[in-house]
């Protein structure tokens, strides 16, 4: 890559990036002690009431020292999020909407907080750390077993020498200095993570929004995401990232892996001389892998909410009427296309068909009626809720219950077929009573669309809801066994 290249290429960063456009801003200080003091965590999202509530006061205390910041905290938080340094997102109904920093908020404190403090001397302790790693990924690489042996073999005996040099008395102790360098050598390394964290969130968000997009496209040259999703396969949690952060998920909660990170942290904690190590150094090396797991819960909770926001989508009215919807424009859009190149219709021409106004038309702002939020406060104070030991029926039954059993459906199907040539859906659900309501009645119509023929008319199925008869009209389709198919052909 040539010199122009690059600079084209940092002159392009510069304009577009949240990064520069934050390091340029007045509101540098301001921002990055907001991320660094309510979120000391990286991307674990908060209420934005309740941040507003603290930079309200902390707003004022800012302005004394100097500041100046003469709006309030809505207006500087809002500004934030359009800057791309902050994220807001819908969150719960508990919790309301919450907001969160963004990788580069995080990235950006990260530097500076490197460059206030950097590192007096080239330490040997990263040396060491960068030459294991090497060794480590030397070997793991390696498809000679012979070689990989012979890589054993020579650490055993490192070990082994090591091992009779202890026992002779003969070790090094860390000093005060050495012990500190070190630690902050790790504390580096965990530095990054939640702005990796932040990327990760960001990044399943997109791939969400991505899917959706492609749902509603069923020409979407990118494969059949539907027919995937009634099969129950986790697209987001099987993407490169949601892949990616599981593998580091599963490491980080590895019970016996744990146990043993917080005993050596105790144990350096605990030593003679790690109590000339400042106190900040410690508290944060005695959280960080507290921290880490709090922050990788909230990415795991993200994931697998959007999981299952996504199943849930698909199997609601509001899924079909949106694909339709966007069938409706593109035919409008494909209509007015010929239209114009015909030459019959203009934007000047006076249309026949009146054009209805939709929408609310206010005459007075004192005909709005506010809204109390306090009318949706419960006066009573929540019971305690007595623990429940779920067993695996239990667990299994859950399960059950929101996903559909395309199992017990085929099975279904192939004795119905069994006994005749031909079944209908309803004839399928006469021989055997779906167990799953409506979701055994959805599962057969999507069975039936791919492996039955239409009838040419509808038919009323039946069936029992938690004591209930339901009865509902669908399109006629039919299941035909498979050898009488062959024959035909």
């Amino acid at each position: 890559m040539s010199l122009v290249s690059h600079a084209l290429g940092f002159a392009r960063f510069r304009r577009t990036s949240p990064v520069m456009s934050l390091l340029r801003s007045d509101h540098l200080p301001v921002v990055l002690a907001v991320v660094a003091r309510y979120f000391p965590q990286g991307a674990v999202a908060r209420p934005v009431q309740e941040i507003y509530a603290l930079l309200d006061e902390d707003l004022r205390n800012l302005n004394a020292e100097g500041f100046s910041l003469p709006r309030g905290p809505q207006d500087y938080v809002g500004d934030w999020v359009r800057s791309e340094w902050f994220i807001r997102r819908p969150g719960t109904s508990r919790t309301g909407e919450t907001i969160e920093p963004s990788e580069e908020s995080l990235a950006v404190l990260d530097a500076l907080q490197r460059w206030d403090r950097p590192h007096r001397t080239v330490s040997a302790s990263r040396m060491e750390a960068l030459s294991q790693a090497l060794q480590t990924l030397a070997r793991e690489s390696d498809p000679d077993a012979g070689q990989r042996l012979a890589e054993l073999e020579r650490e055993r005996e490192e070990i082994d020498r090591l091992i009779d040099s202890t026992h002779r008395g003969e070790f090094e102790v860390l000093t005060s200095a050495q012990i500190q360098e070190r630690v902050g050598d790790i504390l580096d390394l965990a530095a990054s993570i939640p702005a990796d964290f932040a990327r990760v969130r960001q990044e399943i968000g997109d791939l969400n929004r991505q899917l959706r997009r492609q749902l509603l496209d069923p020409e979407d040259p990118r494969g059949d995401v539907l027919e995937e999703i009634f099969r129950g396969v986790d697209l987001i949690g099987e993407s490169d990232a949601g892949r990616s952060f599981n593998s580091f998920f599963d490491v980080l909660l590895d019970r016996e892996r744990s146990t043993l990170i917080d005993r050596w942290i105790s144990e350096v904690l605990g030593r003679d001389a790690t109590g000339e190590i400042p106190e900040e150094l410690q508290v944060r090396l005695h959280r960080v892998f507290r921290d880490m797991e709090e922050s990788s819960y909230e990415v795991s909770d993200e994931m697998t909410s959007l999981a299952r926001s996504l199943r849930h989508y698909v199997t609601t009215d509001e899924f079909a009427e949106n694909r339709r919807m966007v069938q409706l424009l593109r035919e409008t859009r494909h209509a007015a296309a010929q239209a114009a190149q015909a030459g019959a219709v203009h934007p000047v021409n006076q249309m026949e068909t009146p054009l209805v106004r939709i929408g609310m038309q206010v005459r007075s702002v004192a005909a709005l009626r506010l809204r109390n939020p306090g009318e949706e406060q419960v006066g009573q104070q929540p019971e305690k809720v007595a623990e429940v030991e779920l067993n695996t029926d239990t667990l299994l039954a859950e399960i059950r219950a929101s996903e559909i059993d395309f199992e017990e459906l085929e099975e279904a199907v192939a004795r119905a077929l069994a006994l005749h040539v031909t079944a209908t859906i309803a004839e399928v659900m006469h021989q055997h009573p779906p167990t799953q309501g409506l979701a055994s009645v959805v599962g057969l119509l999507h069975l039936a669309m791919q492996r039955g023929s239409p009838t040419g008319a509808p038919q009323v199925v039946e069936w029992e809801d938690e004591g209930t008869r339901r009865r509902a009209r669908i399109s006629g389709w039919q299941f035909t066994r498979p050898d009488t198919t062959e024959e035909q052909r």
